[in-house]
This record gives structure tokens, sequence and C-alpha cells, in this order.
């Protein structure tokens, strides 16, 4: 089994610069009957290493994001490996000059991704793994339909050559999409479906559904398009944009380094340079994707809220009221 610990130094190797902290995206889908106290241990563990992020535990397995100097994430990594239902961990590696976080929470839940299916277990079927050297092959073929499950406020800022956007808000949504798929008839219905997503977990998922309402080929990117960024080089790439994340970073490019969008606090979308330029961009308050529906009274919140984050600022504290992991209404991770 690969050594948790090496992976993460074979990417600090490929960086010229110091790093200052490293990101670790991470899923497996396992059978996990003790969640509850799984996720103490866990909780303490990242807490005396001091790590941030989120992870999330299910009965159907383990999701999520964390970020610590090197030292900090090697005590964690080595507490996952150390767990043999662990093995075979789903990592990807990145890096930040800040800590991209505020706090750590391991946190219960029905499922590691809301899909609102139940009867789908991943851990016991999926569709085929795709390695990232041979993705770019795979979504060539003209019988493969390539499909982002990621969500609206994601696709927006980036997607791969020719891929179809469900135009989602929510996972949740993904399959009443895939079911008018799968009433096509013959002749429109496609023969081989290419899936990916962030990380790798959502069309791991997703696939599971595919399989279920009939589709025999089935694919999905292996660890998502982070893994296709760390290990394709930029000048063979079919991907166009930034990729979306669920951090402070807001998005990352083709080289895993911090992207050029910045970040809504009030309805947490992304936005570009020209939307900040906008007449609707009011720092905490509004951007043009929510100007249009905002009400006075919430508003008037931001505002205030807002107000107390500049406060906070200028005595030298942090404000939680801005928190750079909080995603938009809707959002399912990686």
């Amino acid at each position: 089994m690969p050594d948790y610990i090496d992976i993460m130094h074979q990417m600090l190797a490929q960086r010229s610069n110091d790093v200052k902290f490293v990101v670790a995206a991470l899923y497996k889908f396992v059978s996990l009957d003790d969640a509850p106290q799984l996720r103490e241990h866990l909780q303490d563990c990242c807490d005396k290493a001091g790590v941030c992020g989120t992870i999330l535990l299910a009965d159907e397995g383990i999701n999520g994001t964390i970020a610590a100097p090197v030292p900090a994430m090697e005590t964690v990594l080595t507490w996952l490996q150390n767990d043999y239902r662990f093995s075979g961990l789903s990592l990807k590696f990145s890096a930040s000059d800040a800590q991209p976080f505020l706090r750590m929470k391991v946190r219960l839940k029905r499922e590691i991704v809301t899909m609102g299916c139940p009867d789908i277990k991943p851990a016991e079927r999926t569709g085929t793994y795709v390695e990232p050297a041979k993705w770019n092959a795979l979504i060539s073929d003209p019988d493969v339909m390539v499909i982002d499950t990621r969500n609206s406020y994601e696709t927006a800022i980036g997607m791969f050559d020719g891929a179809v956007d469900p135009q989602t808000t929510n996972f949740r949504d993904f399959p009443s999409w895939a079911a008018d798929l799968a009433k096509q008839p013959d002749a429109t219905r496609p023969k081989k479906l290419a899936m990916y997503c962030t990380g790798g977990i959502r069309c791991e998922k997703a696939t599971a559904l595919m399989q279920d309402f009939g589709f025999d080929e089935v694919y999905h990117l292996k660890g998502g398009i982070l893994k296709y960024f760390e290990e394709v080089p930029a000048e063979q790439s079919k991907w166009h944009g930034e990729c979306f994340v669920f951090d402070g970073r807001v998005a990352v490019d083709h080289g895993l380094r911090p992207g050029s969008y910045h970040m809504c606090h009030a309805c947490r979308m992304p936005l570009s340079d020209a939307d900040l330029k906008s007449d609707d961009y009011q720092d905490g308050v509004s951007c043009p994707h929510c100007k249009p529906s905002l009400d006075p009274q919430r508003a008037a919140r931001f505002a205030e809220r807002q107000k107390q984050i500049k406060l906070a600022a200028e005595r030298g504290e942090t404000h939680l009221g801005r928190n750079p992991r909080k995603k938009p209404a809707g959002v399912t991770k990686s």
C-alpha cells in the first residue's frame, strides 16, 4: 500500500518554493459502523496536531479537506493509515501560503456526499476508474458523453472539453437529471459515460446511480479534477478555466496554485475581477449574482455583519462570521 506521507512529500518535491500549509482532500467509501466513536478520536487527533478543516463521517465512509503545516499533516495521515479501513484512501494534495480554514470540525452525516438515494452503495459497486493519464483519450471518443457532476456555480469557472453541464444547484438535483437522460430513446441515448467532479467522490457515487439506470459503460476520473491537475502537464490539458475548491482559496489553476477568483461573502459565489467592479458588488453584502434577489432586511443584516468583521480586524481579531469554508446554498463537497 502506498505510504500517505510519501505521497505528500512527492507533491512537495515538485514545488520549488517552501510550502507553508499542505491541503489534503480525502475520501473513501467504506462501511463504518463506529462513526460516532471514530469522530471523537479523529477530532482529538486533529486538534492536538493543529490541523484545520472539515471531515465528514457516515456509515458509508469518510470525506473531507484539511490543511496544516507539514509535521501536523504527517500526524493525521499516520493516524488514518493505521486504520486498515482507510487503506487505499483517495488523497489529493496541494499547497497554500495561508491556512484556508478557521477551525477543525469532524461531523457525523447520513451521507458523506448527499445525493438523497440511500439505496446507492458505492462501496459495493461503482463505475470504472480512469487514471488521469488516460482521461484525455477517453473524453476524445465520439461515443462518450462527458458529464460534469458538479453544480452550476462550479462549472461556471471551468470545465473539460465538450463536457455536458447538468446545471444543478445541488447534488440532490442530479438523480432527476440522470433519470431524464436514461429515458432517452436508444437512438439518442449515449453508449458510454465519462463522469468527473472536483476530487472524485461525487462522480464515483454518480456512476453507481447511472448503473442502476441501466448504463453499462460508465467511467469516472480517478481522483477528480485535482488529481488530473496534479498528474497531467498543463500543455496536454483538456481543461479550460479554474477549479472551484471548498476553502478560502476559492479556486485553483492547473498548477494547483490559488486561482484568480474571489468569494462573495453574502451568497458565497465565486467572483471574477470584473464582478468586483460591478455596481452590484458591495463587500460582504452583495454581488452581481445575488443583488437582484436580495431583500432589504437581508442586505441590512449583511451590512451589519460586515461592519463587525471590519471592527474585529481593527482589533486584530478574527470574526468567525467571515468563514471561508462556508459554501453556497446547496453545495456538496468534492
